[in-house]
């Protein structure tokens, strides 16, 4: 009775239930064949599910304009919006899932109960390559289900069921399109069957192509400009700013205000230049090269937005297909294979470089004004004298003393340079990822071993090989080493200005004002095309049936063996701005033992349990085991009782192992920029310690720009990390056609994999809050350039700047809340027809708390994210979610309204204490309301549909320096307004 009603009450939901609110299970092929249900392995003709899931239906994949998996799993209240289509910055070009907000690499994509191809070393799968169009339904275990499908399964399991038993041809097509005119998106696919051997097999083909079109930041003005924190008459407020590399060209790190004392050439050259005011923040050359001015913040700012991509372009298409065959009576082969091309390209301003550059003091580029200050300047290059303990010696006047450099007046100053290579393309990468899945297995029933025991056996055996290949094509960017030579100049016997290093066929730059030639251009830039390459092959067999016959029913079980390897080969494109690295390669195999039993005791109670053990290749994680138990109890027809405890635990991915180095550049702020660093005696000796010149300590020059540059990379020393998960719930059906579950969820991840610190933000919390120890791996991560700044060149060290993250073992995560689903089905038989129903369902999600301790050795230190968004919690994480979906259905029209609702979340530096409200322009984002209509009118032999997506066009909040990317959060905010869907489905 329950599952007849979930079963018609969830048709068009997303429902947070059990697994009764199935549309239809699916169905071992064997004759007696139980319903096999996502979480477990055992066939039973009890559809009910341990653990809380959700299930998306055909209906609903329609109902909300799908045609890439993305677009509806992001809105899911168990869900945090991972990568998407308006994911420019810090992109693989991939749609990816997160439940929980864990992260997309600890939960597990299925696609009919197997493992899926992923796009890259980290083994997450891109769902864009999952075929929309033969998605029959989506169920959603949120809990750890490693036991049962082997490591990744820590978060839960999203398992795509896929249409295999088409027999017909059916095309379907959907255009959509933004109230602006733009942002365009057309799909297309064909799918088509027939049977064949007298009904004994099947074949389904299918075809997809999507096309999704570019739309540039500024196409919107909420977007058009780069947002950040300031004060404008002593109240804080929103400003256009962005990036300090700017195309005319800035220099800083200048001796200013009390330093200049004691260096009079350095001082009346200043002045001449009418420079008598300069902070740390430098000056600027205006568009000639030729006039200098004080360098403003954040008015002198770069705006960077324009040029970057708002919705990134899309070009898919996919074939593939699936085919079984009975070979014999209780024997059925069958085979899936998939093709998939996906290119995606995203785009960014000319490339900014910084760094310390040695400059000749008598360049033709100069003004004589330039050249008499860089004289002043090398007439009086030096270091600061520092103590025993890393702190400045005063001299009698109060100020540092300066070691005089042993390269003084030899032609050349050092001196700090930001400038954006304007007159050069804009940075652009093209990604084409080419995807192929291929399963081959058999399937059959062994039938009963004996009369009492171990009957209705069932058996499965597969081999499955994915692999991807990603080719990343990069115009605009500039190789660091021919900036750096093509900007030290000299002159040759003839008099002539030439490159100091004259090989590779240098071009002297002229960096002062945007001068720089064509030919020098050309030098810089390069064409560079990165390769990775990964693979994953899979062999399995498993046996499920009934051990023995019991008073309550039968004793289910099922064990198998599965053997996995993972390879990747990264070929990066190195030497550019931003690219540091070689060549890698690595892989690892596992083989494992599992086991499940579904034990009745009494009538309508369950236990159950599950174990698997793994062997691993590698050095540092061998045998592992996990395992899981819960039980389910029918207390009365309308309550069901459940609870599990499942141990998950997750081997590290290829890249987290062994991924070469690269650069990130995320929002981050250096606490050696903010003004409470300079009254701060501890403080300031750790900025000084680590690479800041004691007189811009607390000034801005520190942090030019709101980003910070970071390098990430693997790390072979890496051991598993495991998870704890307790869930406990109920599925309540007080009256007829109204269904509630509720389920509480408590998961804890030690030993979680994440870069060091957690972030770039957090390792600057850690070295100067918390740890405050210059020999701490925290403060050592950090690497400046000469001037105190962290860019993307060199210190004199030789030293790459940046915070160096890579992956380590840090602390743990913890996350518990609650899920509600609620149901009801109203038959309107009296009013519109017999057939006719009115059905109100709400999914939504309680966040208690999401809490990340980032350094094992500091347990107390923990960032309480639950209700935040910002530069350590990251993407939005308010405490209450919920879509509900009003859906009416009158004969052949089903028409629906969605609302979708997130919750108020508050910038994380004002709940972990780092500034007070009132100091931020944008403390808080209020809550969001978006709603949703959509109709499904069916025709037998055709079906149009369509709707209007966030229909009140709302406009998301604007943010500055906690933002993500187009001064909000995409992936959670809509940032392109009201959208327009129109399709049409034929059946032939």
């Amino acid at each position: 009775m329950l599952a007849t009603l979930l079963c018609s009450a969830t048709s068009t939901l997303a429902l947070t239930t059990a697994a009764h609110a199935q549309i239809a299970p699916t169905e071992d092929t064997t004759e007696g064949g139980g319903i096999v249900v996502t979480g477990s392995r055992i066939a039973s003709q009890n559809v009910e599910s341990m653990s809380p899931m959700s299930v998306v239906g055909e209906e609903e994949l329609t109902l909300t304009g799908t045609a890439t998996m993305e677009t509806l799993l992001n809105t899911l209240p168990q869900v945090v919006p991972g990568e998407g289509a308006f994911t420019n910055n810090e992109t693989s070009a991939a749609a990816t899932m997160d439940l929980r907000g864990l992260g997309p690499q600890r939960n597990l994509i299925l696609v009919n109960g197997r493992r899926f191809v992923f796009f890259d070393a980290r083994q997450i799968v891109d769902v864009n390559t999952i075929p929309t169009a033969l998605v029959e339904r989506v169920e959603l275990i949120t809990g750890g289900s490693s036991a049962v499908y082997g490591s990744d399964a820590v978060s839960g399991v999203v398992n795509f069921i896929l249409k295999d038993d088409m027999d017909g041809l059916e095309v379907s097509s959907q255009y959509d399109i933004t109230a602006a005119g733009d942002s365009a998106r057309f799909n297309l696919d064909i799918v088509g069957g027939a049977n064949f051997a007298e009904g004994r097999g099947n074949v389904t083909l299918f075809y997809n192509y999507y096309n999704r079109d570019d739309t540039f930041a500024d196409a919107r003005g909420r977007s058009a400009c780069f947002l950040e924190d300031t004060t404008i008459d002593g109240s804080p407020a929103l400003a256009c700013g962005g990036s300090a590399g700017i195309p005319n060209g800035r220099i800083a790190g200048l001796p200013a205000g009390a330093a200049l004392t004691g260096r009079p050439g350095v001082q009346s050259a200043l002045a001449s230049l009418g420079l008598n005011n300069l902070t740390s923040n430098g000056f600027k050359f205006d568009e000639t090269g030729q006039q200098v001015s004080p360098f403003v913040v954040p008015g002198d700012r770069y705006n960077f937005n324009p040029d970057n991509y708002l919705q990134l372009p899309l070009v898919r298409n996919q074939f593939g297909g699936m085919a079984h065959y009975e070979v014999t009576p209780g024997i059925e082969a069958y085979f899936e294979g998939l093709y998939s091309s996906n290119r995606t390209k995203t785009q960014y301003a000319a490339t900014p470089v910084t760094g310390s550059y040695s400059i000749q003091v008598d360049s033709p580029f100069l003004t004589p004004g330039l050249q008499n200050l860089f004289r002043a300047l090398d007439a009086s290059e030096g270091t600061v004298q520092l103590d025993a303990n890393n702190n400045p010696v005063l001299g009698a006047d109060g100020l540092p003393v300066i070691i005089p450099a042993a390269t003084r007046n030899d032609g050349y100053t050092t001196v700090s340079i930001g400038r954006r290579i304007s007159e050069g393309p804009t940075r652009n990468a093209t990604y084409d990822r080419d995807a192929y899945r291929f399963v081959g297995g058999l399937r059959g029933d062994i039938g009963s071993l004996s009369e009492n025991a171990f009957t209705d056996l069932q058996w499965d055996a597969y081999y499955s090989y994915a692999k991807s290949k990603n080719t990343l094509t990069s115009t605009g960017n500039i190789v660091a080493s021919r900036y750096a030579q093509g900007v030290t100049t000299a002159f040759d016997s003839s008099g002539n200005l030439v490159c100091a290093d004259q090989s590779n066929g240098c071009v002297p730059l002229n960096i002062f004002g945007p001068n720089i030639s064509p030919e020098g251009i050309d030098f810089i830039t390069e064409r560079q095309v990165s390769t990775y390459e990964t693979t994953m092959k899979v062999a399995q067999a498993s046996v499920t049936g009934t051990v023995v016959e019991l008073p309550a029913g039968p004793l289910g079980f099922a064990a198998g063996f599965e053997w996995r390897e993972v390879t990747a080969a990264f070929n990066p494109a190195t030497g550019s701005v931003g690219q540091v690295g070689e060549p890698t390669y690595g892989e690892y195999d596992v083989k494992e033992f599992f086991g499940e039993l579904r034990i009745p005791v009494f009538y309508g109670f369950e236990l159950n349990g599950a174990f698997r053990y793994s062997d691993y290749s590698l050095d540092n994680v061998k045998g592992v085991w996990t395992y899981g138990g819960g039980a389910t109890w029918q207390v009365v027809d309308s309550l069901r009782l459940r609870g599990q405890y499942q141990r998950a635990v997750r081997a590290p991915s290829v890249n987290e192992l062994f991924s070469a180095q690269s650069r990130v550049s995320e929002a981050a702020s250096d606490p050696c920029a903010l003004a409470s660093a300079a009254s701060d005696s501890a403080i300031r000796a750790l900025c000084v310690a680590t690479g800041v010149p004691n007189g811009i300590v607390g000034t801005s020059g520190v942090q030019p720009s709101f980003q910070v540059s970071g390098i990430v990379g693997g790390n072979p020393d890496l051991e598993e990390e495991s998870t704890d998960t307790y869930t406990v719930g109920a599925v309540f059906e007080p009256i007829p056609r109204l269904a509630i579950t509720v389920d509480y969820y408590n998961i804890t991840v030690n030993d979680a994999i994440a870069r060091l610190g957690g972030s770039i933000n957090n390792v600057f919390d850690l070295c100067y809050n918390q740890v405050q120890d210059a020999d701490s791996p925290y403060c050592r991560s950090i690497i400046r350039q000469d001037d105190g700044t962290i860019g993307t060149g060199t210190n004199a060290a030789g030293q790459d700047s940046g915070v160096s993250v890579l992956f380590a073992n840090i602390g743990k995560i913890k996350t518990d809340g609650i899920d509600v689903g609620v149901s009801y089905t109203m038959p309107l038989g009296m009013l519109a027809g017999s057939d006719s129903t009115l059905n109100i369902a709400t999914t939504a999600n309680w966040l208690n708390s999401f809490d990340v301790t980032s350094v094992a050795a500091l347990p107390d230190r923990v960032n309480e994210c639950a209700g935040t968004f910002g530069l350590t919690c990251g993407e939005p994480m308010p405490e209450f979610k919920a879509n509900t979906r009003l859906t009416l259905k009158v004969g052949r029209l089903t028409t629906s309204i969605r609302w979708r609702y997130q919750g108020k979340v508050t910038d994380d530096r004002v709940t972990r204490g780092v500034v007070d409200a009132s100091v931020l322009p944008v403390p808080k984002i209020d809550p969001e309301n978006y709603f949703d209509f959509s109709f499904d009118y069916d025709l037998d032999k055709y079906t149009l549909y369509g709707g209007i997506l966030n229909m009140f066009d709302n406009h998301q909040q604007l943010l500055g320096s906690a933002q993500e990317q187009l001064n909000t959060y995409p992936s959670t905010y809509d940032p392109l307004g009201i959208r327009f869907f129109m399709g049409a489905k034929l059946k032939f």
